[in-house]
């Protein structure tokens, strides 16, 4: 971050929020499962922005909206207890009640000057500086907030959470948890799912010694310097490129998730030939799959697969043919576990992996774009009590440096389009963001 950006910050004040109630000692220690094992220590970042408070809100000071939120984290902090322990090695939580970090900020700027500036630099304000600076590394607590007062009236609540506790569902469920907690903080409305954090129950970790190797095999994404732009795709636009789907294919009921990655993985792959001005380089496609259903939806941790499509001819990169292999492979991993006993779940969530890791290891001169979806997920609908976000930034689009073609889709505000980050390298950035057959249907919003 640059230093004219950084001096925007005016003051940072630092608080530590424990658990509400101690957890109980059957619960002190939290076996990790494979799969968080397998996972990297990156934080995952995830930003709301709120309009100049109104109603009853607005006449508050900020330390009484301050005081709000952490009387909430608190309460909530009982319910995901793992959250404010430490980690131990790669083998467990030791589920303490330490507390999580809270960050309460000035910002001298207008939260529409975060908004409008290009590549995200801006952006990063809003949330801690050592969290966002060392996601990989970071050795504070498991979960750290930080509250933003701009200029204008306006907020942004931010939100970094371990990986090591947590998946994008469990991060939802948590956000969303919070919220309610807060929204209803004087009423007696009880949260729908109540969290289990019980993955080691289906995805058995390995034993204690080997530990250390699980976590050196996981699939990490390489660091390199990037650059990250948005893009919305209206309601409209999602029509039209659905209907193309319908028309040229046997899928009659694409998802949005499949139309969207498919059109920008093509997008991605069409520019990067004329990048090298050359035929286009094969290409994998990286999808996650959450696990729920068939697992419970109240199970909280890493809970998910993935499976992948490669590319090696121009002529597959149609976006009907690249929505059909996404189909049938999502088809085929879905019924691995449609009756899959528990015994089985790891098993074949491994070969999962090692099917994809085995597509990029061996053909390592491979393009690897990765797909995330949050769409589905409320984000739009977390109310603290003063009304729902104007903005929601992605979690990803602001790592440091960002993660190469990583794409992360969202639904927007109105939740009838998609919004979605992606990264590339700055030379692949320059010809994505020009491409005319793109900017039919996405409009750049950084």
């Amino acid at each position: 971050m640059s230093s004219s950006v950084s001096r925007l910050v005016s003051s940072v004040c630092k608080k530590i929020i424990k658990p509400y109630s101690p957890t109980p000692i059957s619960l002190r220690c939290h076996k990790l499962s494979y799969l968080d094992q397998m996972v990297g220590g990156i934080y995952l970042p995830l930003a709301l922005f709120y309009p100049k408070l109104s109603n009853t809100w607005s006449s508050k000071p900020n330390n009484v909206v301050s005081q709000h939120l952490e009387k909430s984290l608190s309460k909530v902090l009982t319910n995901y207890y793992p959250f404010a322990g430490k980690l131990n090695d790669n083998i467990s939580i030791d589920c303490n009640d330490n507390g999580v970090e809270f960050f309460i900020t000035k910002i001298n700027c207008p939260m529409s000057e975060i908004f409008n500036h290009p590549y995200f630099e801006k952006h990063n304000l809003v949330y801690p500086t050592e969290v966002i600076n060392n996601q990989y590394t970071y050795e504070g607590s498991l979960a750290v907030f930080q509250l933003s007062h701009f200029s204008c009236g306006g907020m942004a609540i931010s939100m970094c959470l371990s990986h090591k506790v947590g998946d994008g569902y469990t991060f939802g469920n948590f956000m969303n948890h919070w919220a309610t907690m807060a929204r209803n903080a004087l009423s007696s409305e009880i949260y729908p799912v109540s969290p289990k954090f019980d993955g080691s129950f289906y995805f058995p970790p390995t034993k204690d010694e080997d530990s250390s190797n699980v976590s050196n095999n996981n699939i990490v994404p390489q660091r390199e310097e990037c650059v990250s732009k948005s893009f919305s795709i209206s309601s409209s636009k999602l029509t039209a490129l659905k209907a193309r789907v319908i028309n040229e294919s046997k899928v009659q009921n694409p998802s949005d998730i499949e139309v969207v990655s498919a059109f920008l993985y093509q997008r991605a792959m069409a520019t990067k030939k004329l990048v090298n001005s050359s035929s286009i380089r094969p290409s994998l496609l990286h999808q996650a799959v959450n696990l729920r259903p068939p697992l419970p939806k109240h199970t909280m941790g890493n809970i998910g697969s993935l499976f992948s499509i490669l590319t090696k001819e121009e002529k597959e990169m149609d976006l009907a043919q690249v929505v059909s292999k996404l189909r049938k492979e999502k088809e085929e991993v879905k019924q691995k576990y449609k009756n899959a006993k528990i015994e089985e779940l790891l098993p074949i969530t491994l070969e999962q992996y090692r099917k994809a890791n085995d597509l990029l290891v061996n053909n390592s001169c491979y393009d690897l774009y990765r797909f995330s979806s949050l769409i589905t997920f409320p984000s739009y609908d977390v109310d603290f009590g003063w009304g729902k976000p104007e903005k929601v930034i992605s979690p990803l689009s602001t790592s440091n440096p960002p993660i190469k073609n990583m794409f992360v889709l969202m639904d927007d505000k109105n939740r009838d389009g998609v919004n979605l980050t992606c990264s590339m390298k700055k030379q692949d950035m320059l010809a994505f963001e020009r491409d005319e057959e793109l900017l039919r249907f996405a409009s750049p919003t950084s």
